[in-house]
């Protein structure tokens, strides 16, 4: 039996993506809605009647008359951007219960919708995102930047070069090879997900174990379900999603809380884990 089994986020088909946040606003209670755009909030408005709704924007007008009465507006200076395929676009946010859903778009245009479903990101992401944008902490939140692969690649390499302390968890084979040429620390542990020659190999030069059944962690990509691995540095996290060789998507989180904490969920199935033999 596994010691944890989860699924930790989920990339949508577009309609698909907006089907699975009806549903999710029809359950709950309360909702938060962050910088959505309004033709989204309208399309919503049967699920969200008689719902205790939060809506935060930039509109220094507020929002237009047809949606005043659907809940309480919250007025931020605070920009919401994301980072999609190497550029800055807007970026929304729908809290609910144990879940975030994220838009990226342009304009009318949606480029991305996709959800983090790990319940410990999500209540400290929840927590903290409030806290900035009631306080108006920042100009911009830009936190989380999504890659294809060979971005993210690049991205990976550059801050595995850079980083004093690295932690690696379930990442495809190919990828790993690749990372172990850019390494400059010592303090290197690597959880492959089974026992193999190539696991063998990496133990040669660096602390590396096996977790096996221990660590069934995944994802879903549109409608697919694949596997998930991670990498936890000084300043940063990057989340790889992949079946196999290929990977389906890269996306890395910028937060000092982030890498700290994915480091301790790393070290839990280090503990469990076995050594390599």
């Amino acid at each position: 039996m596994a010691l944890l089994e989860l699924q930790v986020d989920e990339i949508f088909h577009i309609e698909d993506g907006l089907s699975a946040i009806r549903r999710e606003i029809a359950k709950n209670r309360s909702i938060d809605l962050i910088n959505i755009p309004l033709k989204l909030i309208r399309r919503w408005r049967p699920q969200l009647a008689g719902k205790q709704v939060t809506l935060y924007n930039n509109l220094v007008e507020g929002l237009p008359e047809d949606l005043r009465d659907l809940g309480r507006e919250v007025f931020t200076a605070v920009e919401m951007k994301g980072t999609f395929f190497g550029e800055v676009i807007e970026k929304g946010e729908i809290f609910v219960k144990n879940r975030i859903f994220n838009v990226w778009y342009r304009k009318d245009t949606l480029h991305n919708i996709g959800s983090i479903t790990y319940r410990r990101c999500v209540k400290c992401i929840q927590n903290m995102h409030r806290d900035i944008l009631l306080k108006d902490e920042m100009p911009v939140l830009n936190i989380m930047t999504l890659f294809d692969a060979e971005q993210g690649m690049r991205a990976i390499f550059d801050a595995v070069e850079k980083s004093s302390r690295v932690r690696m968890v379930n990442l495809p084979k190919s990828l790993l090879r690749k990372i172990v040429t850019y390494l400059e620390t010592n303090d290197v542990k690597i959880l492959c997900a089974e026992m193999s020659g190539h696991a063998r190999g990496v133990s040669n030069h660096h602390h590396t174990r096996v977790s096996g059944g221990l660590l069934k962690v995944y994802s879903r990509y549109k409608g697919k379900k694949i596997k998930s691995g991670g990498i936890a540095l000084d300043k940063s996290f990057f989340n790889v999603d992949y079946l196999d060789d290929k990977i389906y998507m890269i996306r890395s989180i910028v937060w000092p809380r982030c890498p700290a904490c994915m480091t301790d969920f790393y070290e839990l199935g280090w503990r469990a884990s076995k050594r390599i033999r």
